[in-house]
């Protein structure tokens, strides 16, 4: 019997469940590669621990970037690695369910599908990440009515105006919350001429962001290096560096929202104006994201419960009713 697997890949984060068992990996999407002989040491979380405390070469890697596979090959060793430690097997008949960003081209979903493909899995189907969405919020995509979700994720945001069971109009960015990392980390590079580990960014991220200011005056001490001597540090940040860093994302996002509910059809976007959109997605979940979009846009933006796990779940409902939905999955591409 064919064994059903959900997998949510993104830049920061993948996820992995299984039909048996729900969600068994949610970690960081990093691969540890022994450099020297070209196997894969760790995947997730594990795989950063192993830099400089191995007496192997061990490098890290990303496999993906803004939404898009950047290595084949690390991709499909990733892919791999989540199946051995979900159990599973080259001989396992593996059916695999993957969410994709709306602005993948064609080259990149059949990277993707053939990464999976080269890990093991027997069957693939792909599907946009905002249905995915909306099917995980239990919308009514299959109804005549505009159901817009926005996914503001790792390395992509996108919205998309969905009914009838398919996107009608989209609009999407190659940016998201790793372009907000990178803007605190060159601020608090510049500002106080130290380097913070990437966990430490992530976190100030969501501890002092706020979108509209509100924790503007909000502190908090964190560790770091000198760039100029090389010396362990503490540094005080203020939410006010913080909340600079995320805006340019926040603008572009508003802008994206804006052309899309320009070409929805008007029938669609007199739907859109009374339901408002579901915002989803890791980035959704700092505070106060919700109701700059909404001031901006002109239309109600409610941040979904959750929002990092909402298309994770509509994953999960795909493997459960993969009869009744399989025409909304992409396995052509």
């Amino acid at each position: 019997m064919a064994l059903d697997v959900a997998i949510d890949i993104g830049t920061s984060r993948t996820r992995l469940a299984t039909s048996s068992q729900g969600i068994i990996f949610d970690e960081p999407t990093l691969v540890a590669i022994d450099t020297n002989e070209g196997t894969v040491l760790s995947v997730g979380a594990n795989a950063l621990e192993l830099v400089g405390r191995s007496p192997r070469p061990v490098i890290v890697y990303r496999p993906l970037s803004q939404g898009a596979t950047i290595d084949f090959d690390v991709t499909a060793r990733m892919l791999f690695g989540l199946f051995h430690r979900a159990g599973l097997s080259k001989v396992s008949r593996t059916r695999v369910v993957m969410s994709i960003p709306t602005l993948a081209t064609p080259i990149e979903r059949r990277a993707l599908r053939q990464a999976a493909v080269q890990a093991g899995a027997r069957e693939v189907s792909l599907i946009e990440a905002p249905l995915a969405g909306a099917i995980g919020l239990d919308l009514p995509i299959q109804e005549p009515l505009g159901n817009a979700v926005s996914v503001i994720g790792g390395g992509a945001s996108e919205i998309a105006i969905i009914s009838l069971g398919g996107i009608v109009t989209m609009d999407s960015r190659r940016l998201g919350g790793e372009d907000i990392n990178r803007t605190i980390a060159d601020a608090i590079r510049h500002q106080f001429g130290v380097v913070v580990s990437p966990a430490i960014i992530e976190a100030l991220k969501y501890n002092l962001a706020s979108v509209l200011g509100a924790t503007n005056g909000k502190r908090e001490v964190v560790p770091g290096r000198s760039v100029e001597t090389g010396s362990p540090v503490e540094i005080e940040v203020d939410a006010s560096l913080v909340n600079a860093s995320v805006m340019s994302v926040m603008k572009a996002n508003a802008e994206m929202m804006q052309e899309c509910f320009r070409i929805t059809p008007p029938d669609l976007s007199q739907d859109v104006a009374n339901l408002g959109v579901s915002l989803i997605g890791g980035v959704a979940g700092m505070k106060q994201v919700g109701e700059y979009l909404a001031g901006q846009t002109g239309v109600k933006t409610t941040v979904a419960e959750s929002p990092d796990l909402v298309i994770m779940r509509g994953l999960q409902l795909c493997l459960e009713q993969m009869g009744q939905l399989h025409t909304l999955f992409r396995g052509r591409d």
